[in-house]
């Protein structure tokens, strides 16, 4: 069996290494440099995602540029970006440039398999798509399949050889394809048809959008209100046998942050998920005019924004709410204002004038007026001591959302 995966980013990467693991032949192709020279030259992943050294170290995948001369496979697997447009609408450029390509190449027999996460009805895009530019009709001459990914970061591989795969099927000959492909994963595998699966990935996603949401929204109540979320959350979840489940903090990164969009692009009428969206992204600069009333102005304070990447523990920056936070607190004129994040390379994120960036904690917190903690990354609460330290001297306060110190309140000095 020869496995094509076409984009070897966060989803599509890990997918090839767990095919190659199972001693599947595995290609991947992709447009970018970095990502061929990590895998092809370095054997190294290109961002954090533990679990396939060996597998990388073996050298059992090459990543090409182009599909050219690589027509010989029994599967496509499609994870190619599907950003979300300025304008709530999925931006299916990516989708449709690859598809078309695809068509001119197929031979009968092989199959598609779209793992990108696309709106409802994208896969019958496909399906029309392929049959117009090969002239063959799935299920007939080739296949088409829906099989979303539903894995977190760094914890691919676990979940990759555990998670029961949904398969989006319309045909038998499709489903039975798919079927092959997936059960070398030993997974349990899940039938449906296109739009079900298309909406099995979004429901997964934007629900939590959603509960992040709620949990900011109460938070922000709680604190116009004078009170501290957590000191609530500690209360009401008390042997309460129906506690409130998450927690305030950043919501947002490529997948939490667009998929909501992919729902909503479709009606014309308000709904919980815009809701959900606009609460979310409001978190940074509430979080700003919160400090103000706190503390004042912030015109001479130094000011140290601890984490960039969109979620704990990861260097992935896509989307991620701490640009927002950075320009908000650029707009008060601080003294000076310091970027820390120790897993990810200086030029990774949006340049801003007078912003400078370390990778050394006691380097950014040691002589600043206020910390943000805007991503909560372990090494935070691990060297929480020093930080509550300074606040105890009545040298730095601290705005502290995602209650990584372990004071349970928001606004410390």
């Amino acid at each position: 069996m020869k496995i094509a995966v076409v984009g070897t980013g966060r989803v599509g990467l890990p997918l090839a290494l767990a095919f190659a693991e199972t001693g599947a032949d595995v290609v991947g192709f992709d447009i970018d440099e970095r990502i061929r020279d990590a895998v092809n030259n370095d054997r190294v992943m290109p961002f954090l995602e533990p679990g396939f050294e060996a597998v990388l170290s073996a050298g059992k995948l090459q990543i090409h540029p182009t599909i050219e001369g690589v027509e010989d496979v029994d599967y496509f697997i499609v994870t190619v970006g599907t950003p979300l447009l300025h304008h709530i609408e999925t931006d299916l450029a990516a989708v449709t440039r690859v598809i078309t390509e695809l068509a001119a190449k197929l031979r009968p027999g092989q199959t598609v398999i779209m793992r990108s996460t696309t709106a409802p009805n994208t896969t019958q895009y496909v399906r029309k798509l392929l049959e117009r530019n090969s002239g063959f009709t799935v299920g007939k001459e080739i296949f088409l399949a829906c099989c979303p990914e539903r894995i977190l970061e760094g914890k691919a591989r676990e979940e990759l050889f555990r998670l029961p795969q949904i398969v989006g099927t319309e045909d038998a000959e499709s489903e039975r394809a798919a079927d092959k492909l997936f059960k070398l994963l030993g997974v349990e595998v899940l039938h449906c048809d296109y739009t079900t699966a298309e909406l099995v990935k979004l429901f997964n996603n934007v629900s939590r959008y959603a509960y992040f949401a709620i949990a900011n929204v109460l938070s922000m109540i709680a604190i116009d209100y004078g009170a501290e979320p957590y000191e609530i959350l500690r209360l009401t979840n008390h042997e309460y046998p129906r506690p409130i489940l998450s927690k305030p903090g950043f919501t947002a990164g490529t997948c939490l942050r667009k998929d909501f969009g992919m729902l909503s692009e479709a009606y014309w009428s308000s709904d919980i998920l815009v809701s959900s969206w606009r609460i979310n992204e409001s978190m940074p600069r509430f979080l700003v005019e919160a400090a103000k009333k706190h503390w004042g102005s912030l015109a001479e304070f130094r000011v140290a924004v601890l984490g960039y990447s969109f979620k704990r523990d990861a260097d992935d920056v896509r989307d991620t709410l701490s640009d927002k936070l950075l320009r908000y607190l650029h707009r008060e004129c601080p003294r000076s204002l310091v970027l820390h994040d120790h897993l990810i390379p200086e030029g990774s994120f949006a340049p801003l004038q007078g912003l400078e960036f370390t990778t050394d904690l006691h380097e950014a917190v040691s002589d600043a007026h206020l910390v943000v903690i805007a991503t909560n990354h372990s090494l935070y609460s691990d060297r929480k001591d020093e930080i509550l330290a300074r606040v105890e001297r009545g040298e730095v306060r601290v705005v502290d959302i995602w209650n990584a110190l372990g004071t349970g309140r928001v606004f410390l000095g």
